[in-house]
């Protein structure tokens, strides 16, 4: 029986978490050698994860052009970041922004500048809680909070780390009644993104 199917009785390293089957893997994260289920995802949920890593990958495609391609940065959905590896702890934001890195290396909370969790019901605490302080000790500077509705993302609640890793500062909140603009930010670099560009059923 997999182990994560039966009682753990003593963790396990990062590389056999990164042994089991990629398919089985994907709604699985391990948090101090421990390997945990993934909260429940429904399809709007994920809509507005790739929609904001859309919309995150053409700023990042601005700022490549502005550096003369001396930057460069790549976004995800749902890859494995390893936080630490002892004891390993592991998490998949819904969505990531970060720095481009050889095919080969693992993806690390040291890559990573802002981290995305779409919040659903089912995962508030986490998102707010656990993966918010686990982000923070990691070090990654920015997380970035998202609620959804059947229209799109509806609200986006921005942290930065304040002086150093293990505590957020809030930024603020943006609500998709007070305007276009969905975010505006100048750190890590000029982003701007729209609500419309987060919808999950635009109008045609």
């Amino acid at each position: 029986m997999p182990v994560w199917h039966r009682q753990q009785h003593e963790p396990i390293t990062w590389e056999m978490f990164l042994e089991f089957d990629e398919g089985i893997r994907r709604d699985l994260e391990i948090v101090d050698g421990y390997v945990v289920p993934r909260e429940q995802r429904g399809r709007e949920h994920q809509k507005v994860a790739t929609r904001l890593s859309l919309a995150l990958e053409q700023a990042a495609v601005q700022q490549i052009r502005r550096s003369g391609r001396a930057e460069r940065y790549e976004t995800n959905t749902e890859v494995d970041v390893l936080l630490w590896e002892a004891p390993p702890t592991g998490r998949k934001p819904d969505a990531v922004l970060h720095r481009c890195i050889p095919d080969f290396e693992q993806l690390a909370a040291e890559h990573v500048l802002i981290a995305v969790e779409v919040r659903s019901p089912w995962s508030e605490r986490r998102d707010r809680v656990h993966k918010m302080a686990d982000y923070a000790d990691a070090g990654i500077p920015h997380y970035w909070l998202v609620s959804f509705d059947k229209v799109g993302a509806l609200s986006i609640e921005r942290y930065a780390l304040a002086g150093g890793p293990g505590r957020y500062a809030y930024i603020g909140t943006t609500h998709r009644d007070m305007g276009p603009v969905a975010v505006t930010a100048s750190d890590p670099f000029p982003i701007e993104v729209l609500w419309e560009h987060l919808e999950v059923a635009p109008s045609l």
